[in-house]
């Protein structure tokens, strides 16, 4: 009998709270920090999985690493369609973009490429460059 009415003031007390205009606020304010990050919440998918290929390169697990980068590429077109579409776009998600696309097609895809010599570890290393070069003049931000 005590625990159904305790049980009962719980149920009416998280009832008010839900319906109350505070709560109603608090939802407002999260679907806006989920609209605003959006972009950034895959441009940091898409740095995992170019941090998932390195790791797969580096155990020589390299079709599990093919598939990272994959992966990375289509979340890597998506944040930025994402970005524009939700008009979300933030100074902060441009230099994360960069960071992410540096991780994975910059270090992830020399990783794979798996140098053996001299002259394939400059070509790696230069290819590495390139990609930095091309994130520093050409980034959106």
């Amino acid at each position: 009998s005590v625990s159904r009415t305790a049980l009962a003031g719980i149920l009416q007390s998280s009832k008010k709270l839900v319906l109350s205009e505070r709560a109603g606020a608090g939802r407002g304010r999260t679907l806006e920090f989920l609209r605003r990050n959006a972009a950034n919440g895959l441009s940091m998918a898409n740095l995992v999985a170019g941090l998932a290929s390195i790791l797969c390169s580096l155990n020589r697990q390299y079709s599990y690493s093919c598939w990272l980068l994959l992966v990375g590429f289509l979340l890597d077109l998506a944040d930025g369609a994402v970005a524009r579409r939700l008009d979300a776009c933030s100074p902060l998600g441009a230099k994360l973009d960069d960071f992410a696309d540096f991780t994975t097609f910059g270090l992830g895809t020399a990783l794979l490429l798996q140098p053996q010599g001299a002259l394939a570890g400059l070509l790696v290393i230069a290819y590495v460059m390139a990609v930095f070069a091309r994130l520093c003049f050409f980034s959106a931000g």
